[in-house]
This record gives C-alpha cells, sequence and structure tokens, in this order.
C-alpha cells in the first residue's frame, strides 16, 4: 500500500508562512485536552464538536478566526508539500465519497517518515488521533495547508 500520495508532486514543498514551534506545540496541547469529546454535528463547544467546529474552536482560542465549515476553511493558508507538514498545520479529505471536495479536516500534531498524523473529530468516535496511513483517510487524503497563526 502506498503511503505517500502522488498528488504532493502538485504542492509547492515549502511555505513562506511559517509558525512558531512552541505555539504550534501550545496548539496540539490543548487541542489534546478534548481527547475523547464526543461528534456532534454543528458543534456545541466545549461539550461536542464537528471536524470543523473543532478545529475553529482550537485556533480561536490562539487569536486565528476560521470559518465554520471544513469546505470553507480550505480557503485559509498556505498549501504545504505532504513532505514538510509539521505540527499545527491543516490537513484536509475529502468526504465520504469521492472527489477533489474538501469534506474533513485535522490538525496535524506530528509526522513520522511519510505517515502524518492528526486530531480530529470523527463521527464514529469524537475527538481522537489518527494518521493516513490508516485506510479510510489515506484514501481521503486531499492536502495540507498552513496558516499563520
Amino acid at each position: 500500500m502506498e503511503t505517500s500520495p502522488k498528488k504532493d508532486v502538485f504542492y509547492s514543498p515549502h511555505s513562506v508562512v511559517k509558525n512558531s514551534p512552541v505555539l504550534c506545540d501550545s496548539i496540539i496541547n490543548y487541542a489534546k485536552q478534548y481527547l475523547n469529546t464526543p461528534y456532534c454535528y454543528g458543534t456545541n463547544a466545549p461539550k461536542c464538536f464537528d471536524c470543523s467546529g473543532f478545529v475553529q474552536y482550537v485556533f480561536s482560542h490562539f487569536g486565528s478566526k476560521l470559518p465554520n465549515s471544513s469546505g470553507n476553511i480550505a480557503y485559509y493558508g498556505k498549501f504545504i508539500s505532504f513532505k514538510n507538514a509539521s505540527s499545527g498545520d491543516l490537513i484536509f479529505f475529502n468526504g465520504r465519497g469521492v472527489g477533489e471536495t474538501v469534506g474533513h479536516v485535522g490538525i496535524v500534531t506530528k509526522t513520522e517518515g511519510d505517515v502524518i498524523y492528526f486530531i480530529h473529530s470523527s463521527v464514529q468516535a469524537g475527538v481522537i488521533v489518527s494518521n493516513t496511513q490508516e485506510s479510510y483517510y489515506n484514501k481521503r487524503l486531499l492536502f495540507v495547508k498552513r496558516v499563520r497563526l
């Protein structure tokens, strides 16, 4: 099974946006406080989250205003290659169907080789950490973006 999607060649390997590693670690630590928080469509933060509501809630704590849908969040930031993804970046997936339409978003927590780990709110399990080697997410991976913090 291929772990690094071919689409990676289409995205620039570097971004002019550089975020403080300390701030990015703070974002991840803050997000992890909500592990196991249940999923709910539309978000009722901090009691439950959908994927975009979770990202919006976490980033708002650090002064970044993002919209409340994964498709709209995808318009923010600069494209980052999969190889250069780092903690605090946003990772996007298509929805449950096929195609290139954004339907899910998470926050990159770390990378190990070709594997990107991310925290997100999933319909099945609420706020969890997953990775791009998991078949469900590997098939749906679209791109990574970095938002200026």
